[in-house]
């Protein structure tokens, strides 16, 4: 199985750097997630561990090369009428899932899309809901079964702190109420430097709470952790690898 991921920058699921052999991938917090989460109950193993060991099972596009990418086909999708601004979100899934079922036919194996978006502030539910259906409803237009939305409200810095903050795991979903404003005294990004003795944490720190298990995907409970979750094991279970205890 492969992995096709798609974020935003370095802080979600990760990015790319130049390197002796091209461009190395760098996986982000969000990333790690994931592969927490398909290890311990579908693969029984770490595909991005067996990545950066030179296994070559992820692939990672950035939003502005799904951009470009989607500008070279021309794939329907519908307009405003399905919730409000949520055509770009079910353009970009119809143009992953159209990337994943491409490398699936080459490749012989099954290919695992997660399309990862942050919100910028605080989102009401419905609004949410909306995106996040907008990813299931491109990532059905083209066919793409294997295609799972990454939608944090109102970003993802709201399910490290569910982790991190003191209990951790408990009572964790009014953080999707907070604010996702950077500027707010009170914003999610703020809240999380607390944390850290008010430093910004770094994407590398952030992706190492995840890889050593200091933040544990398998307890976070929030709405829309679950939703994620949910649909990245539905994928999974569509790829061929089976829902394990």
């Amino acid at each position: 199985m492969r992995l096709l991921l798609s974020g935003e920058g370095p802080t979600d699921l990760g990015h790319q750097k130049p390197s002796q052999g091209g461009m190395e991938f760098v996986p982000g917090p969000m990333a790690w997630v994931v592969d927490k989460i398909l290890e311990r109950h579908h693969t029984r193993y770490s595909m991005l561990d067996t990545h950066l060991a030179g296994g070559d099972c992820v692939t990672h596009v950035h939003e502005t090369e799904l951009a470009a990418m989607g500008k070279r086909g021309s794939p329907l999708f519908p307009g405003v009428k399905f919730g409000k601004g949520t055509a770009f979100f079910t353009r970009n899934a119809q143009v992953l899932g159209l990337r994943a079922k491409q490398i699936a036919a080459e490749e012989e194996q099954p290919v695992l899309a997660v399309l990862f978006r942050d919100g910028v502030r605080a989102t009401p539910t419905g609004e949410w809901q909306d995106k996040v259906n907008s990813m299931h409803r491109g990532f059905a237009m083209v066919e793409c079964d294997t295609g799972v939305p990454m939608v944090p409200r109102p970003k993802s810095d709201a399910w490290l702190l569910c982790a991190l903050r003191p209990p951790g795991y408990a009572n964790c979903a009014p953080l999707e109420d907070a604010s996702g404003n950077d500027a707010s005294p009170f914003s999610l990004k703020r809240q999380l430097a607390a944390l850290c003795d008010g430093e910004a944490p770094s994407t590398e720190r952030q992706a190492g709470w995840v890889q050593t298990g200091a933040v544990d995907p398998l307890r976070i409970d929030m709405p829309s952790f679950n939703a994620f979750k949910q649909s990245l094991h539905t994928a999974a279970r569509n790829a061929g690898f089976p829902l394990r205890p």
